[in-house]
């Protein structure tokens, strides 16, 4: 079965972590996925990755990283929206069921958009998004959940969204290729993706607090 990723030499920033659980974009240029939040689009595929907590806790925010595969443009003017889904792990490993979904424009009051100074494998630019959930979203330790996070785009056919690389995690992340089979885990994989959980005030770890969730920078 077909798997696109891309892999490539790029630049390398630095990014501060405020999560319960950080994989952050250590290796933008390295090698970055590309990731569909709908059927239909030119790579027509749709990427998640896995994550256990240590000690439970309230998320109030997700933070991802990605950018343009740069086919036409550099910045992200062909997303017309951002899709995150949470999910349980599924008996038979995988995503399973929805915990949370939402879709965001980068208009949203609820998302923090800026550039990171880093370039992605193809020569867009890299950004940090910062999504506050609507509502909480209560994380048991121990579970296994999964994160999703794709692009609708304004022409399919055009600049498509890419994922971040992380060094960090266990170099398995799933792939739903919108045939009806749902998710197809691969393990192990090139890389993982990038992102971080972002706990509520009283979950907070050594000060961070609500770190991400105040002023916003649009591009």
């Amino acid at each position: 079965m077909k798997k696109a990723c891309v892999l490539a030499l790029g630049l390398f920033a630095g990014v501060s972590s405020a999560g319960i659980y950080s994989q952050a974009s250590d290796q933008p240029g390295n090698q970055s996925f590309f990731s569909d939040a709908v059927a239909g689009q030119f790579f027509s595929q749709r990427m998640a990755d896995n994550f256990t907590l240590s000690a439970d806790a309230t998320a109030t925010s997700v933070r991802w990283w990605g950018g343009s595969q740069n086919f036409q443009f550099a910045d992200i003017d062909n997303m017309a929206s951002y899709t995150v889904v949470l999910y349980e792990a599924g008996i038979s490993g995988g995503p399973g069921s929805v915990i949370y979904s939402d879709t965001v424009t980068d208009e949203s009051a609820r998302l923090g958009l800026s550039q990171t100074g880093a370039t992605l494998f193809g020569g867009g630019i890299e950004y940090e998004y910062t999504l506050e959930l609507e509502g909480t979203v209560a994380l048991s330790a121990g579970t296994e959940y999964w994160i999703s996070v794709g692009a609708t785009l304004v022409n399919g056919g055009a600049d498509a969204w890419v994922w971040s690389g992380s060094s960090v995690g266990d170099l398995v992340n799933a792939t739903d290729f919108f045939s009806g089979g749902g998710y197809t885990v691969f393990d192990p994989t090139f890389n993982d993706l990038a992102f971080e959980i972002i706990p509520a005030p009283s979950t907070a770890v050594m000060g961070i607090g609500m770190l991400g969730l105040g002023l916003r920078r649009r591009r």
